[in-house]
């Protein structure tokens, strides 16, 4: 039997409170369930991709750099 590392169990409890966060924003807004909830998992799909995004573009920045260097 797997067992589970304490590292993916508090990622996936960080995960499921920031989407019923999220949800729970929404609906203090006046969105139904289903909408905020769909609209939290949307808004930190956008997070993690640009957060993503920022470092790929710092680690190629960098590559670039010591490349140049080298020469």
């Amino acid at each position: 039997m797997t067992t589970l590392k304490p590292q993916t169990a508090l990622g996936g409890f960080a995960l499921l409170t920031v989407l019923l966060a999220g949800t729970a924003i929404g609906r203090v807004l006046g969105f139904g369930f289903d909408e905020a909830l769909y609209l939290a998992t949307l808004f930190l799909i956008v997070i993690v991709w640009a957060f993503n995004r920022c470092l790929l573009r710092q680690t190629t920045e960098q590559t670039v750099d010591d490349t140049e260097d080298g020469l």
